[in-house]
């Protein structure tokens, strides 16, 4: 492993509190936001950092009611566009008027919708396996399962030990984490209480965010698209068959064979975090042909 990269802690107001964020390098280079998939926090890129251009400022955030970051206001639902809108306050307060785009699943989505909706504010994408939101195919119900579920922003209070913990990061979760991909996740994901430990994590997120759209709603929306893009998809994950399906439903949307670079590599859903040396070499050449990633 390279020497170890270091960064400097940062909070964005924001209306209703803060989001928090690491920020790597100096504001004089060429500008990257990395952003994050459900549940997850800016932790899960400290290991790909280690093989990343240092020609590049990288600023990696928790998203709202993840990490560090305040939750939403309290009351109501959380809704996808709001998570988008908060890519813009993000992108306000560090005063970048462009910049380059890494996400993971739920950040990769946010980042693509973001481009649509505020178009030549991301210069190019990367997104890690992830690129739309989940199709919904009975609108009414999810509405319905949305405005049901418990809408108590307050975080649970109940305490964990390290190792109880890590094991739910581990192994508690849609795939899997290596030990080093778990810890990474570990250091924003919690709060210490005495010896123990609670969770960072707005309740809420418990129903995966996606807008109320359908496929046809989808293909509507991304017909706006026009953002270079690097799409990695892990072979290994479960989200593999419908990222082949949002492909196959684009061609005649948008020209996939100009605005994408889609490359398939070895892992699960988590690649980045559990192995990023496979993915580095790809973000790299996508980002400038010139540099080299560091392995």
């Amino acid at each position: 492993m390279n020497q170890k990269r270091m960064s400097t802690e940062v909070k964005f107001p924001v209306p209703w509190g803060y989001i928090t964020g690491k920020i790597y390098g100096s504001s004089k280079k060429k500008r990257i936001l990395m952003v994050h998939g459900i549940l997850d926090n800016a932790g899960v890129f400290d290991r790909l950092m280690e093989y990343l251009p240092e020609e590049y400022q990288y600023v990696n955030i928790d998203l709202p009611g993840h990490g560090f970051s305040s939750p939403m206001p309290a009351g109501l639902p959380l809704h996808f566009f709001d998570y988008v809108y908060s890519i813009l306050l993000v992108l306000t307060a560090l005063k970048w008027q462009t910049c380059t785009y890494i996400g993971h699943s739920l950040g990769a989505h946010i980042g693509t919708y973001f481009s649509i909706l505020y178009p030549g504010k991301l210069e190019k994408i990367v997104a890690i396996d992830g690129l739309l939101p989940f199709f919904i195919s009975d609108t009414v119900s999810f509405i319905r399962e949305l405005y049901n579920i418990n809408i108590d922003v307050k975080h649970s209070e109940r305490l964990y030990t390290k190792e109880q913990i890590l094991y739910s990061l581990q192994f508690r979760r849609y795939e899997t984490l290596n030990t080093e991909a778990a810890e990474a996740v570990f250091k924003r994901a919690v709060t210490k209480v005495g010896n123990l430990y609670k969770y960072n994590r707005d309740k809420r997120l418990g129903l995966i965010l996606k807008p109320y759209f359908t496929i046809e709603q989808h293909r509507n929306f991304f017909s706006k698209y026009s953002t270079k893009t690097l799409l990695i998809i892990a072979n290994n994950s479960k989200r593999t068959s419908m990222l082949s399906k949002i492909i196959e439903a684009l061609p005649d949307v948008i020209d996939i064979s100009h605005l994408f670079t889609i490359i398939t590599v070895t892992g699960n859903h988590d690649v980045h975090n559990n192995y990023p040396e496979r993915i580095a070499p790809h973000i790299c050449k996508f980002l400038n042909d010139n540099l080299q990633s560091k392995l």
